[in-house]
């Protein structure tokens, strides 16, 4: 596998404010190895479409070079990120009001304090981006990218005027916590669907209201591969999401239980779906957050003396465990989870490379 030679196409998934300082680690990774030129497709969800849209934000709305993510957009990226706390002022701008206009107010609050300006229409250097969402009244994958948006049911409209910090706040819409995007239907002229209903079943694809309401592409999948293209030489997958039996919570109810249950096993299919046809492919990386350099390492052909060095030089396992559990939130980290979790996001992306090929330690 030569990721230098061919085109990449790099899924950013959820996982709150985990998984965004998780993926700039790995796009360090990358950039340290002058492959951040070779994205040609981004996918993210949630946490990682925050990432996403924060670089392009502090890059002039364009995708960056390799120089240019490690030199100028990183620093500015944790310098927004260690100053403002988006998710402390959301939830303070709305109460005591309803649920459903706080994601619409992160959408600005995110613009205002993160420095996100400019329409998804801006972005039109570099790789397609596609931001995923989950419609709640047709439970499909909600995309937006640089040219359309909208899913196979309600039909696509153009995005180009859509406001980056509002794409990015909708798929981060976590239930509960922070709730819905609404769009305005009226707002845009959607075509027509690709949806074809059953024959002599009712035609019900587009649901009544004023709104669209988008929420976490989490819901629908977390790591938001449906959104790929065919045509990808290479595969990136940097997955920050977790399963519930790694949450340190204490269980409210059986039903949520149930529900953990579920969502799991959903994940662990699509996991293991990825993780087959890259090993068969041999055309990419699947990133888990949580796995240590001794984890990554122990089946490599790589010799005994260049494992332990890189074990040695990595974090221990109880730090990868430690990331691993961090809570999915936006609040602003301190400091020390910052460095943990970009270095941790960085180490498993340099271990896997060096797992899936034997190579002298310092030609990576």
């Amino acid at each position: 596998m030569n990721l230098s030679k061919g085109k990449i196409g790099i899924v950013l998934s959820g996982g709150g404010m985990r998984a965004l300082i998780y993926h700039l680690g790995v796009l360090k990774w990358m950039a340290e190895n002058n492959l951040m030129e070779n994205i040609t497709y981004i996918s993210s969800v949630s946490g990682g479409s925050l990432c996403a849209g924060l670089i392009y934000a502090h890059n002039d709305k364009k995708w960056p070079t390799s120089r240019q993510y490690l030199d100028r957009v990183l620093p500015a990226v944790e310098n927004v990120i260690m100053e403002k706390d988006v998710q402390l002022s959301a939830l303070l701008k709305v109460f005591p009001l309803w649920m459903h206009r706080r994601v619409n107010l992160l959408a600005k609050i995110i613009g205002k304090k993160w420095n996100v300006s400019g329409t998804m229409g801006d972005l039109k250097e570099g790789p397609t981006w596609c931001v995923n969402c989950t419609t709640y009244e047709t439970g499909q994958r909600f995309g937006i990218t640089q040219d359309k948006m909208g899913d196979i049911i309600v039909g696509y409209t153009n995005a180009q005027t859509f406001p980056i910090s509002d794409a990015m706040a909708a798929s981060a819409g976590f239930p509960i916590l922070i709730g819905p995007y609404a769009l305005k239907r009226d707002k845009y002229s959607w075509n027509a669907s690709t949806y074809k209903p059953l024959k002599g079943a009712r035609d019900d694809r587009i649901p009544g209201g004023r709104n669209f309401h988008l929420w976490d592409g989490g819901v629908y999948d977390n790591l938001g591969l449906d959104a790929l293209p065919q045509k990808i030489e290479h595969i990136i997958v940097s997955n920050a999401g977790t399963l519930s039996r790694f949450r340190q919570r204490a269980f409210s109810s059986r039903l949520r239980r149930l529900l953990d249950i579920v969502i799991d096993q959903v994940s662990i299919l699509r996991i293991h779906s990825v993780v087959c046809h890259i090993r068969q492919e041999n055309n990419g990386m699947y990133l888990q957050i949580g796995d240590s350099a001794s984890r990554i390492l122990r089946d490599s052909e790589l010799s005994s003396k260049v494992i332990n060095q890189v074990i040695s030089e990595s974090l221990p396992e109880h730090h990868a465990a430690y990331v691993r559990d961090y809570k999915t939130t936006l609040r602003k980290p301190s400091a020390a989870d910052f460095r943990i979790i970009i270095r941790h996001g960085y180490e498993v992306a340099r271990c896997v490379y060096l797992a899936s090929k034997p190579l002298d330690l310092n030609t990576m």
